[in-house]
């Protein structure tokens, strides 16, 4: 694919996530009322899952090739730039915190982020080394810890679902499944042929892996979180939103599994650049900053702009340039 066609291939991409994207949002927000689950375990888990697939995909072939830091930078490029979405859903949402209308149970996402990202960037400092059946030690210490969070998670109950829940409930459930699965069939092919055209475009610019992955490619493969979660925050199902992008920063680590199987050089943690551990610890600190703007949000706004959104945005582009400095 020549530099021209990727640029194509790109905005079509794009096209077709956003247009599915808008369905498969609003298919998983009946899902959440009909099952009784609720909308912030099925963002968390299910929407969360669905739209980090094209993750899986790019991770396997970065590994494959033994592109080690363009696969470590997507993963925690990634989970940085999903916090980044909740910034840009606060505008959208334009009526100051969006974090002071969602449930208090995000807590437990944010928290588990924590944790997670700092094994992960303790992982990468130390380089321990050790494994079992081609696997790290630390991402089987990821897996446990995310399985217990999800659990932990399951037992937390939902706010009001709101006056347009009766309205929901009357619809086919299995029509609903069925669109949700078709929806994201096109997400996730979409997002994988956005991921290539993103890969010859960033290799074109001759910057390094480590940076390359943590912005270009994280930001295409992270594309369907981006549209998913404003569909959500458009039809007022922010629960849905916030846990699309905390969801999807924890089901990401668990990829890490992905790249260690198709990696042929070791332990890819042990492999990575030490620079990933400035990513994994802006990504706990992004979690710390959601964490507390669910227990005591931010107030003020400059016009559509919350400071919430004005300090995420900061300690993005903050952290991309430490990894810019550092590649």
């Amino acid at each position: 694919m020549n530099h021209e066609l990727a640029w194509a291939v790109l905005l079509v991409c794009l096209v077709v996530i956003w247009l599915a994207g808008r369905s498969l949002t609003r298919a998983a927000d009946i899902i959440a009322v009909q099952t009784g689950f609720g909308r912030v375990f099925i963002g968390s888990v299910l929407l969360a899952a669905t739209t980090s697939l094209p993750e899986v995909a790019t991770e396997a072939a970065a590994a494959t090739l033994g592109l080690v830091n363009i696969a470590l930078g997507d993963l925690f490029g990634s989970n940085i730039y999903n916090m980044t979405i909740l910034a840009v859903g606060g505008i959208v949402w334009g009526r100051g915190s969006l974090l002071a209308v969602a449930s208090q149970s995000h807590l437990v996402t944010a928290l588990l982020g924590m944790i997670l990202a700092a094994i992960a960037a303790l992982a990468l400092l130390i380089k321990p080394d050790i494994g079992f059946l081609g696997v790290g030690m630390e991402i089987y210490i990821i897996l446990g810890v995310y399985l217990a969070g999800v659990m932990a998670l399951r037992t937390k109950t939902d706010p009001p679902l709101g006056e347009h829940a009766e309205v929901l409930s009357h619809q086919s459930l299995a029509l609903v499944w069925m669109r949700f699965l078709i929806s994201a069939g096109f997400v996730i092919g979409a997002a994988i042929f956005l991921s290539k055209a993103a890969d010859v475009i960033a290799t074109a610019t001759g910057l390094g892996g480590t940076f390359i992955g943590t912005t270009v490619v994280a930001f295409t493969t992270s594309a369907p979180e981006l549209v998913t979660s404003i569909a959500a925050i458009r039809m007022g199902s922010i629960d849905l939103a916030v846990g699309n992008v905390l969801g999807s920063n924890i089901f990401n680590m668990n990829i890490l599994v992905i790249s260690d199987i198709f990696y042929r050089g070791g332990y890819i943690i042990s492999a990575g650049s030490p620079t990933h551990a400035i990513t994994a610890l802006v990504g706990l600190l992004l979690s710390g900053l959601i964490a507390l703007g669910l227990l005591a949000p931010l107030p003020g706004r400059i016009g559509r702009v919350s400071t919430e959104s004005l300090v995420i945005l900061m300690v993005y582009f903050l952290g991309a340039y430490l990894v810019f400095l550092n590649r």
